[in-house]
């Protein structure tokens, strides 16, 4: 199931290198492609949810040098990624006639799927490096995208607040995910379930997952770039970012504070 989800990144990730080939007719054959493959991604979702959510494991060698490339399904990501799936889908076969209404249709076309890739990535991620890298490809492929109507009024400054605020969020999980790797400088999420620490380092790494995974998800005070951000961004744009960018954060928020951080203080809420 695995080996057929990462098939459709890859899928993804190539209809964005044909987006970028100028000369070719591809804008429906991108966005149309683009909704098939997220409908088949939801599908692998529904049929893992529907077997009781167990596990599905998956290891490549692909990433640092001397270090696998770790993917796992369960039933929180599979319940995300239907998400996903379903504003994917839906923002596709919207864009095929809206994105005709366009100034420059194809500005958006390279990084629209290349956007969803990446959010399927950060769902199945079973490391920290799979999992910043995909964090950080979506945060690019979105402000990439909110810079399509750059020379409209505002639109820059829109743009350039919310790649701050998504730069600063990656920080801030980067360095919760140094607290949770531990003087072992374990990166396998494995190494990090059900570990006891102390309650410095879980209120710490609290703080920290709340900033980095609560700013993409725009979490008061951390929404400063969400109004200025979403209208500067093409409709079938706007509507990933605020049906599926913001709950892919709210997915990395769950894992790390029910899963990573270990049992948790109630009164913290």
């Amino acid at each position: 199931m695995l080996i057929l989800l990462l098939l459709g990144v890859a899928a993804k990730l190539a209809l964005g290198v044909l987006g970028a080939v100028r000369g070719i007719p591809a804008s429906r054959l991108v966005y149309g492609l683009t909704a098939i493959l997220c409908a088949l991604a939801g599908m692998l979702a529904i049929a893992a949810l529907a077997t009781g959510g167990g596990w599905h494991r998956l290891s490549l060698p692909l990433g640092l040098p001397g270090l696998d490339a770790n993917f796992r399904l369960d039933a929180l990501s599979a319940w995300f990624l239907l998400t996903a799936s379903i504003g994917g889908a839906a923002a596709a076969i919207y864009a095929l006639g809206y994105v005709a209404h366009l100034a420059e249709p194809r500005r958006a076309l390279p990084f629209f799927p290349v956007f969803l890739a990446a959010m399927d990535l950060v769902l199945i991620a079973d490391d920290a490096f799979v999992f910043l890298f995909a964090w950080e490809a979506m945060a690019v492929a979105s402000w990439l995208l909110v810079l399509i109507n750059h020379r409209e009024a505002g639109n820059a400054v829109a743009a350039r607040l919310y790649f701050i605020m998504a730069m600063a969020g990656t920080a801030c999980l980067l360095l919760a995910f140094g607290l949770l790797a531990g003087t072992e400088g374990a990166y396998h999420f494995d190494a990090w379930r059900g570990r006891q620490r102390d309650a410095w380092q879980a209120g710490l790494v609290v703080v920290l997952a709340l900033i980095g995974a609560g700013s993409k998800a725009g979490l008061f005070p951390l929404h400063a770039w969400l109004p200025l951000a979403h209208p500067a961004a093409p409709s079938h744009v706007s509507a990933l970012m605020s049906g599926v960018m913001t709950k892919v954060a709210l997915y990395g928020l769950a894992r790390v504070l029910f899963e990573f951080v270990g049992p948790l203080d109630w009164g913290w809420g």
